[in-house]
């Protein structure tokens, strides 16, 4: 009598979990190669970045100051138009001057100090859906940095987002109440090389009113004006900015309730310590809104043209 052999075969299960194993490595591969993608686009913009420093770094020799927009160092200090442009910003065509590029919203055109040089001056927020950002460091240094949440009114913001008025929570507890006619910008907020929480945020050209800053803790938080940049380190104190449109002049009065304030000011480059019961005013000279306005776009006000005078 002849046996009949049973041929071996997958059951549905089997079928079903082999399916599953597949689709999940599959999940797994996409997500490893999706994620290699934005590392290789973060890269591209640290290096844009470190060559971006580098020629500011050969334009002061020439001209001990930075370039007041970062155009101002094509052709000479960079040859190509590309190293403006982040591969992360899809919105921002890089062309011919004047034309904007991806990095001018966050450029800090702020003095150079030798003895301080951990001071952010160049921002990209765009990378890994947001959650990362590169920075450059006046000691030019670049890195990638963790961005942190901010809430203005509760809602959470992005950086480069300008608002008026309202108040703005950031994750290491900093508050900052700005009047309701004041307009502000937000720079960013992300964890620097020194693992400090660093935030900035900004007060443009045009600009008249109130903010005030109750600042903890031991991460770093800046207020760039027109006029001055306030930075702080566990304080609390009162900014008022006012703009004279007929003389196109900007004052910026910092008043200390508690703590220190460092004030840079940001047309002749002296460092002020404001020290708690104590105020400190500046006035300087700018350029006018309607030749701001002809500028590339910018989030960051503009290097002011000379101090008129401080008290």
């Amino acid at each position: 009598m002849k046996r009949m052999r049973n041929k071996a075969g997958f059951s549905l299960i089997e079928i079903t979990i082999i399916i599953f194993i597949i689709a999940v490595l599959g999940i797994m591969v996409t997500g490893l190669v999706s994620r290699s993608r934005m590392l290789s686009r973060t890269m591209v913009c640290l290096n844009n970045l470190r060559q971006i420093s580098m020629a500011i770094e050969n334009y002061q020799a020439d001209w001990k100051n930075n370039p007041e927009m970062l155009w101002n160092l094509y052709p000479y200090y960079l040859k190509d138009k590309l190293v403006f442009k982040c591969p992360e910003d899809k919105l921002t065509p890089v062309g011919t001057l004047p034309s904007p590029n991806s990095y001018s919203t966050y450029y800090i055109n702020r003095v150079f100090y030798e003895d301080d040089p951990n001071k952010l001056f160049l921002y990209c927020p765009r990378h890994f859906s947001g959650n990362k950002g590169v920075g450059a460091f006046l000691s030019y240094a670049s890195n990638i940095l963790e961005n942190k949440p901010v809430l203005w009114n509760e809602t959470k913001i992005a950086p480069g987002a300008r608002n008026i008025g309202g108040q703005y929570k950031f994750s290491d507890g900093t508050v900052v109440n700005v009047n309701s006619g004041l307009e502000t910008g937000f720079i960013g907020s992300f964890t620097g090389p020194d693992d400090k929480i660093y935030s900035v945020i900004c007060v443009p050209e045009g600009a008249t009113g109130d903010l005030e800053v109750i600042h903890t803790g031991e991460s770093r938080f800046e207020v760039v004006t027109p006029a001055i940049i306030a930075g702080v380190s566990g304080t609390r104190f009162v900014l008022h900015n006012e703009w004279n449109s007929s003389l196109n002049q900007a004052t910026t009065n910092v008043s200390v309730s508690d703590g220190t304030v460092n004030v840079e000011d940001r047309a002749g480059g002296e460092k002020i310590k404001v020290n708690q019961g104590n105020q400190s005013s500046i006035t300087v000279q700018c350029l006018s809104l309607s030749e701001l306005n002809r500028q590339p776009i910018r989030n960051v006000p503009a290097r002011p043209l000379r101090r008129i005078h401080t008290h």
